[in-house]
């Protein structure tokens, strides 16, 4: 077995798994698992953090391989995780080989829908949570036209190249800014309906659950590392909000 291509798979593996979300214990499984399937090991350790990996491979009368890599950019994409996971058990199981593996890994998609699909997706929540939140059809509406506005603020900050806690700020600014913006048009429509969801689609509540699951399991650094973002999250949302309010709530309330 190339041991060289095995830590590189794993490694892969694990990197595309906690860059699409994946808790820091399940991305160690995996790389753990896929480590242990080389002969005549000595050797073999997996420590991850939310924003790294590093791994180490020794085989019996061989050099060590040790590998170290940052994960800069985090988004949700359970999809992706779940394609790592059914590659992973497939070679673990000797189903596929290890060129193979890595072969399938590398194919896997960055994004399974398009911009266009994901635009909508936006739009389709936030006009949801106005019918969950018992929004008249007014609401709804207004909350449909918020969430559009809300799928351009998007598209500004990624042209942009916006850091993600100013993404944040930017989007939920937007929300408050155009919803109050609405409101001085139509007076019926319910503010707090319309603001909050449309807020729905930034709220972090995978980060919240994977900080939750982390600490479960004992990864308590990666865990208070995932409550500190999911905390910077809400605090990004609620400065937006707060700014959209006061650039123009005193003008049209």
């Amino acid at each position: 077995m190339d041991k060289q291509l095995l830590m590189k798979t794993a490694a892969l593996a694990g990197e595309i798994m906690l860059s699409s979300g994946a808790e820091t214990y399940r991305v160690e499984n995996t790389m753990y698992l896929m480590l242990h399937t080389a002969e005549n090991i000595e050797l073999a350790e997996v420590f991850v953090i939310m924003t790294g990996i590093t791994a180490t491979l020794k085989i019996q009368n061989e050099d060590t391989i040790s590998v170290v890599k940052r994960v800069n950019n985090r988004s949700t994409n359970m999809n992706r995780i779940l394609e790592v996971n059914s590659i992973s058990r497939a070679y673990c199981g000797k189903e596929i080989s290890l060129d193979e593996a890595y072969s399938k890994l590398t194919k896997i998609k960055r994004r399974v829908y398009s911009n266009l699909e994901n635009r909508l997706a936006v739009i389709g929540i936030c006009t949801g949570f106005a019918i969950f939140f018992g929004g008249d059809i007014g609401d709804v509406l207004a909350t449909s036209a918020v969430g559009v506005f809300l799928t351009l603020c998007i598209t500004i900050g990624e042209k942009l190249h916006f850091q993600p806690f100013l993404q944040n700020v930017f989007n939920s600014f937007g929300i408050a800014f155009f919803s109050i913006f609405l409101r001085a048009f139509f007076a019926n429509i319910n503010l707090d309906i319309v603001i909050i969801s449309s807020i729905m689609p930034l709220v972090p509540g995978v980060a919240i659950t994977n900080a939750v699951r982390d600490s479960l399991q004992g990864d308590y650094i990666s865990g208070c590392a995932r409550i500190l973002e999911a905390f910077l999250i809400a605090a990004a949302i609620a400065i937006g909000i707060g700014l959209g309010i006061l650039s123009i709530g005193n003008i049209v309330i």
